[in-house]
């Protein structure tokens, strides 16, 4: 009898304690954070289109554009990668070495949409020669990679009005 009164006082102690000092602690902060969100000053820019909100990487330079997301397991559901091109063109996007479906948002220098290809799959048994290559039918400066099936989620059209600041 008192060794059960000893582990239920114990207990009601332990959850005053946590209770009065465990403010601060939550399952979130033991949770591995996103390398790219938490780099100091490099912070992601946010890019809407209707009631579309994602945080974008940026890939802005060649290698960056050829590697993309490619070899990345998945991405958050909130987060996409931005291609961004010195001057407009029919730039065309493949699938190499992708692990996870995209949509694929081409947008022109004014920020509007193009053209999108949606639930683009990956190709992981055809040769570099063989990948499917997605092309705008529009010329577009910048190049919005999301998650499969966000674009039709969100009835994202090409004419739509893109808002990010770079």
């Amino acid at each position: 009898m008192k060794k059960d009164l000893a582990i239920i006082f114990g207990l009601f102690l332990l959850i005053a304690i946590l209770l009065i000092f465990g403010k601060g602690i939550s399952t979130i902060s033991y949770l591995p954070q996103n390398q790219s969100q938490t780099q100091k000053g490099n912070e992601l820019p946010a890019i809407s289109v209707k009631s579309l909100n994602i945080k974008a990487k940026v890939a802005s330079k060649p290698d960056e554009r050829k590697n993309g997301l490619s070899k990345q397991e998945s991405m958050p559901l909130d987060e996409g990668m931005l291609f961004v091109f010195e001057n407009p063109g029919l730039f065309g996007i493949w699938m190499k070495d992708m692990k996870f479906a995209i949509d694929i948002i081409w947008i022109d220098e004014n920020k509007k949409i193009v053209d999108i290809a949606a639930n683009t799959p990956p190709e992981p048994s055809k040769k570099e020669k063989e990948l499917t290559i997605y092309r705008p039918t529009s010329n577009a400066k910048y190049v919005l990679e999301i998650n499969a099936g966000l674009s039709t989620l969100n009835n994202l059209q090409i004419g739509d009005q893109v808002n990010f600041e770079l």
